[in-house]
């Protein structure tokens, strides 16, 4: 969809700025609802609008995409105009709030990420997302966390990608999908901030310090039902991106599991990169239900002290440049 498309369908003025964007999008997603439709009286021709939701929803893609903070009066010549019937029937107010989207970029990422939002309707109802962005962009706690993920899997997805058409040769989806993941984890590192990240999740203990508390639980191996509440549990190693831990004699105990799922991508790392020192406890109260089918979970007591927050971009880079060159080289 051009942009002069997307202005006749939202029928609005060249020099509209993103917060009476948002306002008409909401207005013409009210307009086509289907309860809203149903109870407009369609004899009017005047009060049926002639585009759909979905024309609608890709319209004020392209348009936010376009617009900036002022207008887009200097960039484009079209000047519609609110229709009569909108003034009408959901008057002229207006907003008061603003969106814009700002955010820091780490320029030695080893390449660029769509930022997305979620588009919502008139009702404040989700209905879809939509790209605000692509460049650089750290994540930052106004980005909503699952979305932030999707736009780091298809970056795997486009690298991966780019050698199936650079080799000619199209892997097992199996095989393709463990190389994703790995690229995923690689990539979301850096784009996240560590200590501004779980500033903004987890509680802090010493801010100078950079101490934080976690709530995490233990999935528990079948040979550590001796687990009880008050022991004291220590690191045994990190495989396939696991924390394991064990008891002060050495015996396993099982692996750390994350309620918060950002966790994975921001703590799990700065363990693997020995950035962090953790104290571990079994927590004193348990929930005796706390199972999940044939798994048994206790509840453990995290505490971690932050090191050096500097990045590794050099590090993580040279880790992606091998793995994708093992991709270009598998058969």
């Amino acid at each position: 969809m051009t942009v002069q498309q997307a202005y006749k369908i939202f029928d609005v003025r060249s020099d509209i700025t993103k917060m009476e964007l948002k306002k008409r999008y909401r207005r013409l997603m009210h307009m086509v609802h289907p309860d809203a439709v149903l109870n407009r009286d369609k004899s009017n021709k005047e009060n049926v609008y002639r585009y759909s939701a979905y024309e609608i929803n890709e319209a004020y893609t392209v348009l936010f995409n376009q617009t900036g903070q002022e207008s887009l009066k200097s960039n484009y010549k079209y000047d519609y105009k609110y229709s009569e019937y909108d003034e009408k029937y959901y008057g002229t107010d207006q907003e008061n709030e603003e969106y814009d989207f700002t955010a820091p970029e780490n320029e030695h990422a080893f390449c660029q990420r769509n930022v997305y939002h979620y588009a919502e309707d008139y009702n404040g109802n989700n209905i879809g997302r939509f790209k605000v962005a692509r460049g650089r962009y750290m994540w930052m706690p106004d980005e909503d966390f699952k979305l932030f993920l999707r736009s780091i899997y298809e970056c795997s997805e486009e690298l991966l990608n780019r050698i199936d058409e650079e080799t000619g040769r199209v892997h097992d989806s199996e095989y393709k999908i463990i190389y994703q993941a790995e690229l995923a984890y690689l990539l979301a590192q850096q784009f996240t901030a560590t200590s501004d990240t779980l500033g903004n999740i987890l509680t802090s203990i010493d801010d100078a310090a950079n101490v934080f508390y976690v709530g995490a639980m233990l999935e528990m191996s079948p040979e550590s039902r001796f687990i009880k509440a008050g022991m004291k549990l220590f690191p045994a190693g990190i495989k396939k991106h696991r924390l394991y831990l064990m008891t002060r004699s050495g015996k396993e105990a099982g692996y750390i599991s994350f309620k918060d799922d950002r966790l994975y991508y921001v703590l799990i790392p700065i363990l693997e990169q020995k950035r962090a020192m953790v104290k571990i406890e079994v927590s004193s109260k348990q929930d005796r239900h706390n199972t999940m089918g044939e798994k048994k979970y206790k509840n453990i007591d995290l505490w971690v002290k932050i090191g050096n927050d500097a990045t590794f971009p050099e590090n993580i880079n040279m880790r992606i440049e091998d793995l994708l060159n093992s991709y270009h080289e598998s058969k």
